[in-house]
């Protein structure tokens, strides 16, 4: 069974294996109004009918919501979902694939004794061994992550616990966990690269230390966790790879004219994207050792603002100075060529790319959004124009692609919607008393949260497909900075300007979303992000104070799953 395939069953049973039911004998008559009239008795439902193993096959077919229910409405029912874990595999089914690969990576990277550490914060010992029982089957990163999320929502208060030293940095710019959460980089305006590592126990500690000659704008990891690229101010990229004994070594530098403006590693992390100001875009690949070398370069006509690439890494999308955004698309003999170009009147702020390549965003300052479809014939159209009564800061897509929130100067959030026609539709509008900065989905597109100018962040919701309702307001002393929802989407990081405080909000049992830890700093934070794992929290404060917290719970015994 393939997690990541929304059609995969939970048991393998062909519905030809469903046996001839037996025919029915000739039933009674009778006569009303002159006519004759069947009579048939003892007629069962049809579905239970059917054995109990294409019960299960039809089951694991639903969504989340409708197995939910499914549950509720007898014991048979409730013990068949429960049995073949088909509320697990429905839940993880919910993100998809990109995310689906992250989220397992955290599970199969840790062996027995591991998995048991990162459990026990929010698990009794009973709910531990239980879990590792199944560890071999292949429900279990679906069981696991979603027993985890299920734990962590039962979880009233969120228990803080100091894990680093307090370290000095220049103005720090940058903070990343790896996708296995075993590693944090940060990067700084003093031009240093640092790397921290998660000992036996918890805590962490310094593995590594590196500089460029300039500022570093960017570190990142690649998507398995073992090559980090920086890059800086001069033009230079390092990529540092981690070596089978722990030890992180910078093992290539690439030199490029002008400023590294963006870099992006494919969703396999076999190839690096490198674009830089003077106009050139650079596809790097890793060969057999470990070593990088170029493997083809676009020379765009125009400055270069910024750069994505695409999920597939056969797609790159470059936004200039110009106001444009150009896509280039890799032949079938590996040449570029511009396949799409859609332009703006004023400053073009964001562009990007949904996870599946077919979709394109564009955000600019002359009161639009743009979506625009990838078309049969390999060629790009412009589908919607989402209009604003001020500029538009950013327009980004749900991870499934369905939906596309814009976050806007006038104060308002709004989110579009692609029904089964291919068609956009406006779903809802999220108002704010001041701008609103930024506007982010939830990895399994169910939530949305917006940050404001007007001091709060609100949380929005997906009761049904189209609908979407209020859930939370999220208030600080300043303006919002950021807010993002933790890798299973089921708590916000939030941090204002002129606030030593950052909040985490995390939805409840019944649906809710409440305040379950603060993070305190004597200065202001400059800067938070959350491990995949939901295990870390990483702040930092304008002095350049690097804190790394664990989470755990807070309540006054440990929740336990039936």
């Amino acid at each position: 069974m393939h997690l990541t395939n929304s059609n995969s069953s939970i048991i393998g049973v062909s519905l030809s294996l469903i046996p001839e039911q037996p025919r029915l004998e000739r039933a009674q008559t009778a006569v009303s109004l002159g006519r004759d009239i069947r009579v048939q008795d003892n007629i069962e439902p049809t579905f239970f009918h059917l054995p109990e193993e294409v019960h299960a096959k039809i089951i694991c077919y639903l969504e989340f919501r409708d197995i939910t229910r499914i549950a509720k409405v007898c014991v048979y029912l409730r013990d068949l979902v429960k049995n073949n874990k088909a509320l697990e595999i429905a839940w993880f089914r919910r993100f998809p694939s990109p995310r689906q690969y992250q989220l397992k990576t955290i599970v199969m990277t840790k062996d027995s004794q591991q998995l048991r550490d990162w459990l026990k914060p929010f698990a009794n010992r009973d709910t531990v061994e239980s879990l590792i029982e199944q560890q071999n089957r292949t429900y279990f990163p679906a069981l696991l992550l979603f027993t985890n999320s299920k734990l962590m929502s039962q979880c009233e208060k969120f228990k803080l616990e100091k894990k680093t030293k307090k370290s000095e940095h220049g103005f720090v710019n940058g903070a990343k966990f790896s996708p296995d959460s075993r590693y944090a980089v940060t990067c700084d305006l003093g031009a240093k690269v640092k790397i921290y590592g998660q000992k036996t126990g918890g805590s962490w500690k310094t593995k590594a230390t590196f500089s460029h000659n300039e500022p570093v704008t960017s570190a990142t990891f690649s998507p398995n966790g073992r090559h980090i690229v920086t890059a800086s101010f001069d033009g230079e990229a390092k990529i540092c790879d981690l070596g089978d004994d722990g030890s992180w070594e910078v093992k290539t530098t690439i030199t490029h004219d002008g400023h590294v403006k963006s870099v992006k590693f494919s969703a396999d992390g076999g190839h690096l994207m490198i674009a830089s100001s003077c106009g050139a875009v650079k596809i790097y690949g890793q060969k057999i050792g470990g070593s990088w070398e170029e493997k083809a370069t676009i020379i765009h006509n125009h400055r270069v603002n910024s750069a994505s690439l695409s999920s597939d890494g056969r797609q790159v999308l470059v936004v200039d100075e110009k106001n444009n955004a150009t896509i280039y698309v890799q032949e079938d003999d590996e040449s570029w060529k511009v396949k799409g170009n859609f332009s703006h009147h004023h400053s073009l702020y964001s562009a990007s790319f949904s996870t599946d390549g077919r979709h394109l965003a564009t955000a600019s300052g002359d009161r639009t959004a743009k979506i625009c479809d990838l078309q049969s014939n390999g060629s790009w159209k412009q589908i919607v124009e989402v209009v604003h009564y001020d500029e538009v800061y950013s327009a980004r897509f749900s991870d499934n692609g369905r939906n596309l929130v814009t976050a806007g100067k006038d104060c308002r959030a709004k989110i579009y919607g692609r029904k089964a026609s291919g068609l956009w539709v406006k779903e809802a509008t999220i108002k704010h008393k001041d701008a609103v900065g930024l506007a982010y989905f939830s990895a399994d597109g169910r939530h949305v949260v917006t940050a404001s100018r007007d001091k709060t962040a609100q949380i929005y919701g997906q009761e049904t497909p189209g609908s979407w309702v209020h859930k939370a307001t999220i208030t600080h002393k300043g303006r919002l900075l950021s807010a993002t929802f933790s890798a299973d989407g089921c708590y916000v990081l939030t941090i204002a300007d002129d606030d030593k405080r950052a909040k985490i909000y995390g939805i409840s049992a019944d649906g809710s979303w409440v305040k379950k830890a603060t993070i305190r700093h004597k200065r202001q934070i400059t800067f938070a992000t959350l491990s995949a794992d939901g295990r870390h929290v990483l702040s930092v404060d304008e002095s350049g104070k690097v804190t790394i917290m664990s989470l755990s719970d807070g309540s006054s015994s440990l929740s336990s799953t039936n």
